[in-house]
């Protein structure tokens, strides 16, 4: 029996240390390896942390984890050359294969020139299983698959047609079309489904999506260049996975952090909103963030910042509803996912950063409320008008109910996750010192001198 290759091209599936379900996906791929399998994982130059997750797979004897450049066809392609099976099979990131499927074409492999498998897409919509009929259909009939559906062809052949064509869009059709024309009757469909992950779909709609993408094909089967609709494709894969909004005052006397004046009066009030944003900017460190301001000039906010590559844009005015939707608004339209977060968590961490992560992922909407009644930060991968809605008490202690109450009369969920500590009142600094989040020595941490 063939020995087959599977060939994965990745590009920023790994957001973090402690958002990582690729390595799961990929454990399980391996334990379906033969003896005289192999795995290659080529990484097309991710920014995220793919490509250390992928050295570190592939100190598994029958893992190759090499990079090339960005392209799903540059990146399969590089991949094939250096696979040592008879057999290709070209899998996604997103597209899991288990054992169901594998099997079933471990028993076809004798006869295996080309084909593909069924899909099935993972995602929140009611329409994706429709979506996922209509592919299977129209792929039997026509001969055509797609990546999702997991393409796999004997290496003779690949290296036959040329392998896949050198564009940035619609590669897997015009790879088949070549098969087709060379080998029509041996092209094999796999009825054992794939699952792949229905997020284009769930992020810009089920519908939009087909609309977008048969579109694109009509294009093409008119002659449209795959360069040419490549920079019309706004896929998910193009978005960086998160952007985290940072909202601040400038730090001035009297206008920040006021009712801890009492205790440390109003320069020392403003030193320490200093080090609350300065401390929280820190933290996220590395990742994409975006600095949303209220006040201050272009030359006080350079001078506060220091250097820190930080992207600043200004709050527009309106209630702070408005001003949050506003930046979701903007972000999502670059980003998968994006994180609202105030200076004052002084609580939150990278760990809960990811866990957050996590849970907006899954569910689209996930909180981290605080002791006071408000919530520290807020994910999200979709615009919900109703949690920024001027209905909402901004700045009391009622917020996160009446957010509750919003996403329940909408027949929304959303993940909430365990409360933490803001610092508004005199006994949150004293609380946020004694739990070790505060350190004592604050006021000189970050002087306006540093």
């Amino acid at each position: 029996m063939p020995f087959v290759s599977i060939v994965m091209p990745v590009y920023n599936e790994v957001p973090g240390p402690g958002d990582d379900s690729l390595s799961v996906r990929i454990h399980a791929l391996i334990e379906l390896l033969r003896q005289g399998d192999d795995l290659l994982l080529v990484d097309g130059g991710s920014t995220d942390h793919s490509w250390a997750t992928l050295q570190l797979l592939a100190v598994h004897p029958q893992v190759t984890a090499i990079q090339s450049g960005k392209g799903r066809a540059q990146q399969m392609n590089s991949g094939a050359a250096r696979a040592g099976g008879e057999v290709l099979l070209f899998l996604h990131a997103d597209t899991a294969l288990n054992s169901e499927a594998w099997s079933a074409f471990l028993t076809k492999l004798n006869e295996c020139l080309w084909g593909r498998f069924d899909v099935r897409i993972e995602g929140k919509s009611a329409w994706l299983p429709v979506v996922a009929w209509f592919m299977n259909r129209r792929s039997r009939l026509s001969k055509i698959g797609t990546g999702d559906q997991a393409l796999f062809v004997s290496r003779a052949l690949f290296n036959r047609v040329g392998g896949f064509p050198d564009q940035s869009l619609m590669e897997d059709i015009e790879l088949c079309k070549r098969l087709k024309r060379v080998a029509p009757r041996q092209f094999l469909a796999i009825s054992s489904p794939v699952f792949t992950s229905g997020r284009r779909w769930d992020l810009n709609g089920a519908w939009a999506t087909i609309l977008l993408m048969w579109r694109f094909r009509f294009l093409y089967w008119r002659g449209v260049s795959a360069e040419t609709l490549a920079k019309l494709y706004a896929d998910t894969r193009q978005k960086s996975p998160l952007t985290v909004a940072v909202f601040a005052k400038y730090p001035y006397p009297g206008r920040v952090k006021t009712r801890l004046a009492p205790l440390l009066g109003a320069e020392q009030c403003a030193a320490f909103a200093r080090y609350l944003l300065l401390s929280t900017l820190d933290k996220l460190q590395g990742m994409n963030v975006v600095l949303w301001t209220d006040g201050g000039s272009d030359q006080q906010w350079a001078e506060l910042l220091r250097g820190r590559a930080v992207q600043r844009c200004v709050q527009p005015e309106g209630h702070l509803g408005k001003r949050m939707q506003t930046a979701v608004e903007t972000h999502l339209k670059r980003s998968e996912l994006v994180l609202l977060l105030g200076p004052d968590a002084i609580e939150f961490t990278q760990a809960d950063l990811h866990e957050l992560q996590r849970a907006a992922r899954q569910c689209g909407l996930a909180f981290v409320p605080a002791h006071d009644g408000g919530y520290v930060a807020l994910a999200c991968n979709r615009n919900v008008p109703e949690i920024f809605s001027a209905s909402i008490a901004w700045g009391t202690a009622s917020v996160a109910e009446q957010t509750r109450a919003a996403l329940q009369q909408q027949h929304l969920s959303a993940v909430w996750l365990p409360s933490q500590l803001d610092i508004d009142e005199p006994a949150d600094l004293d609380r946020a010192i004694e739990l070790g989040c505060l350190p004592v020595d604050w006021p000189v941490r970050y002087q306006a001198t540093e």
